[in-house]
């Protein structure tokens, strides 16, 4: 409960700094405002999406989960039996959540893209169906976990997503022998500072300049802000998004530095 008092009072303070769009004089963070943020359009391929989180939601069997990263109050144990229902709830990324990813790809046209996290692959499944040229790396630590996102790929004819199971940390090299730049990282997966930025360093060095890192909750601990922080005062970040729950950071050599609070 105190925690989450507490998520709430950062949440009240962010939305003080939070940047209008009539004050934003960068052309190019406008546009992310006009086209991502405020587009509303609901996309057929959304129904579709939330059809399969709804059958998540609906099962009550039990599979093994493990977790490789940071856990959660919900999930405190690295190895236990965790209703199909529960991990869907609690671990999948929100349809709003979804949604920005969805329209993120679709604006951007990402051809490569690393998910470190998949869960049942919701997100994947967003951004697979946001811009179906684009090729997705998707990483998941959970044997049961990635099985099920794997059906839930087959079952919606996505054929633009690659599984992978494993740690981040060992499967990220063979990752980018594969592709050796990438246009679009999530990092959606071990919330923990140290891990973060060991990934960020990692997928740093296989950038160009339209690439984007979105990373998911930035403001989930005293870590995780510590990471965004530390992201996005980074020499090779030019632009840097605010949204709270998630972080966008941008390298692109013409634009001047900045940092953006927006509201998300």
């Amino acid at each position: 409960m105190i925690e989450k008092l507490k998520y709430l009072f950062q949440y009240l303070f962010h939305l003080l700094k939070v940047r209008s769009k009539y004050r934003i004089h960068s052309p190019f963070v406008y546009n992310f405002t006009k086209y991502i943020l405020n587009n509303n359009t609901q996309y057929p391929d959304y129904e579709q999406i939330e059809k399969v989180r709804k059958d998540l939601l609906s099962r009550a069997r039990f599979i093994k989960r493990i977790d490789l990263g940071a856990r959660s109050i919900s999930f405190p144990y690295s190895q236990r039996f965790v209703r199909v229902r529960d991990i869907a709830r609690k671990s999948s990324v929100t349809p709003k959540k979804g949604q920005f990813l969805y329209k993120l790809v679709k604006h951007y046209k990402p051809r490569s893209v690393i998910e470190l996290g998949t869960a049942f692959g919701i997100s994947s499944m967003y951004m697979a169906m946001g811009y179906r040229n684009c090729h997705i790396y998707t990483v998941e630590g959970c044997t049961d976990t990635l099985y099920i996102a794997t059906h839930n790929f087959s079952r919606m004819g996505l054929g633009n997503i690659e599984e992978i199971c494993g740690d981040f940390d060992i499967v990220l090299p063979g990752i980018f022998k594969k592709c050796k730049t990438v246009d679009l990282v999530f990092f959606d997966g071990n919330h923990k500072k140290e891990a973060t930025l060991r990934y960020f360093d990692e997928c740093l060095k296989h950038i160009q300049n339209n690439t984007i890192f979105v990373i998911d909750d930035i403001h989930w601990s005293k870590g995780m802000k510590s990471a965004w922080e530390n992201i996005r005062q980074h020499p090779s970040v030019s632009v840097s998004i605010d949204l709270f729950t998630v972080g966008v950071v941008f390298f692109r050599k013409e634009l001047s530095k900045e940092d953006f609070i927006l509201r998300f």
